[in-house]
């Protein structure tokens, strides 16, 4: 089967997927031929008018509104055996200036979020005994340190050791779980940034659009990346090699 339709019969579900990163992997998906539960927290950015994809509201933090996106996946044609883990806060807060209720508030979506969609959604694909294919969304500042925001980078850093140790674990029932590691992007987590002094320190010299992620994720879930577990894929523009 050609790429253009590589995910045809397979169901997926992208947490964070009403806009920017998510957004994206989840068009291409659904472009792919899977059938795509999104979910999000704000009803009001629901992706209504895409082909292929439907809303869920629910917060990636809370474990009550899991088994509600599982329920709303196993309801579509298709084998559930993808897993997209990209909703993520990103305040800019300086270790002083962190409180400890928005420490916690960023550790809630990114890390344990992370783990509870990792949870539900490994016991949804032993449900099938087929295995499945996880991506787990980090950020090149799960590999780095970046000042200004130690919160945000020690979350990231978790999903990126999560998804090694669950590799490792699931491997044997032929679930491959693997990191992304997106650079500076834009979205709205971004727009505050300076694109024409930031991006030229990247050997690309430039930020990347949500689109250039999605290639690579669909890459890590689908039968091409069959033999691909455990890795991170960093999709920044060469930013860290520097």
């Amino acid at each position: 089967m050609s790429a253009a339709r590589e995910l045809q019969g397979r169901s997926a579900v992208v947490t964070g997927g009403t806009r920017g990163i998510g957004l994206a992997i989840a068009r291409a998906l659904a472009q792919a031929g899977a059938r795509v539960v999104v979910t999000g927290r704000d009803t009001s950015a629901a992706p209504t008018a895409v082909e292929g994809v439907q809303f869920v509201q629910a917060d990636q933090g809370a474990d009550a509104d899991w088994p509600r996106v599982m329920a709303a996946v196993g309801d579509l044609p298709g084998r559930f055996d993808i897993l997209v883990l990209n909703a993520g806060v990103s305040p800019f807060s300086p270790i002083v200036a962190t409180t400890l209720p928005a420490f916690r508030d960023v550790m809630r979506t990114n890390l344990k979020g992370a783990f509870l969609g990792l949870k539900h959604g490994v016991a949804a694909m032993r449900g099938h005994g087929q295995g499945g294919a996880i991506a787990m969304v980090s950020s090149i500042v799960g590999k780095i340190g970046v000042a200004g925001v130690p919160a945000y980078a020690a979350s990231k850093g978790g999903v990126r050791l999560m998804a090694k140790a669950a590799a490792l674990e699931l491997g044997p029932e032929k679930i491959r779980v693997n990191s992304v590691h997106p650079g500076l992007i834009r979205t709205r987590m971004t727009e505050g940034y300076d694109e024409a002094a930031m991006g030229p320190r990247a050997p690309l010299g430039r930020f990347g659009d949500p689109e250039e992620i999605t290639s690579g994720v669909q890459f890590l879930v689908s039968d091409r990346g069959r033999f691909v577990t455990g890795t991170e894929l960093v999709v920044d523009g060469g930013w860290i090699v520097q």
